[in-house]
């Protein structure tokens, strides 16, 4: 579909779709393209000054289309380019196996993620196929609905799915491996972590401190309810400022013994190794063609 355009298009909106796909792969905003546009005329004003055809390099180089409204055009245009040959490269799948995970943006409105495994003549892929907003109730036959529709809009037949994996079912397998006095560490780190956090001037004075003493970190991390897997950063962060925590809740007689016994502390470093292997499996298992298991 771009192939096609670009071959009927001049070496100017060809040189203008390269500019603007390295602008977007950077992140930097369209207007860039005018300041791109700027250096190059510059640059090329010593190039190519001994050149005998220089003023017409230079009358194509002004000639490129850069503006704000062009690099925003093209990069559309490749997003939607993209996005075609995914959708018929997964389309030509035979079989498909969906991965479906429920979170939330920084605005609180609930989100589905939709990927896709699947082996294509390339050898196997992982895609996004979609990040669907949810409004309303979010129960699963909300859910459900969503992603049979984005499979519906983009002509990918439900009887192709083999294997669904939620983020329902990660959580359910976490809580059946750990058992319930494990479970209970966990509840106490969170109840510490959010009585920090959750008040403006704690949360305030606890940065402060560790300012003060000069702390590897800024701030601890806030557990992300819908993925169970966050507690493993959060555990990780909370064992590293485990000293500094101890000493800022003694400072407001908040007491809690069990961050000095023993026994407690063990099944806390038992469970801070365990999540942390668990988030570099769940990384492995996200990386495209990486295997988990090595020989």
């Amino acid at each position: 579909m771009l192939s096609n355009w670009a071959q009927s298009s001049n070496n100017v909106n060809l040189a203008s779709f390269a500019v603007s796909l390295e602008i977007a792969k950077r992140g930097k905003p369209f207007t860039d393209g005018e300041y791109v546009k700027d250096c190059f005329i510059r640059v090329s004003e010593e190039q190519f000054r001994d050149f005998k055809n220089k003023a017409e390099i230079m009358k194509k180089i002004k000639d490129l289309p850069l503006s704000a409204k062009t690099v925003q055009d093209g990069t559309a245009k490749m997003s939607s380019n993209v996005t075609h040959m995914q959708v018929e490269d997964i389309q030509l799948a035979s079989v498909l196996s969906l991965a479906i995970d429920e979170s939330r943006d920084i605005n609180d409105t609930a989100q589905v993620t939709l990927s896709v495994r699947y082996m294509s003549s390339q050898g196997p892929k992982k895609e996004l196929l979609g990040l669907l907003p949810l409004s309303g109730q979010t129960l699963g036959e909300d859910i459900a609905n969503a992603v049979q529709k984005c499979l519906e809009d983009n002509g990918i037949g439900i009887n192709k799915i083999v294997p669904i994996a939620t983020d329902g079912a990660r959580k359910a397998l976490c809580a059946q491996t750990f058992p319930a006095e494990i479970v209970e560490v966990m509840s106490l780190v969170i109840k510490i972590i959010n009585s920090i956090l959750a008040k403006a001037l704690d949360h305030r004075q606890f940065k402060d401190f560790l300012e003060e003493i000069d702390s590897q970190f800024s701030d601890l991390l806030l557990h992300n309810k819908v993925r169970w897997l966050s507690r493993g950063n959060v555990l990780q962060r909370y064992a590293l400022c485990l000293s500094e925590i101890k000493t800022f809740l003694n400072g407001k007689s908040i007491d809690h013994t069990e961050l000095e016994e023993d026994k407690w502390l063990q099944k806390f470093n038992f469970m801070v190794d365990t999540t942390r292997k668990l988030n570099e499996l769940n990384l492995k298992l996200q990386a495209q063609s990486t295997p988990c298991l090595k020989k």
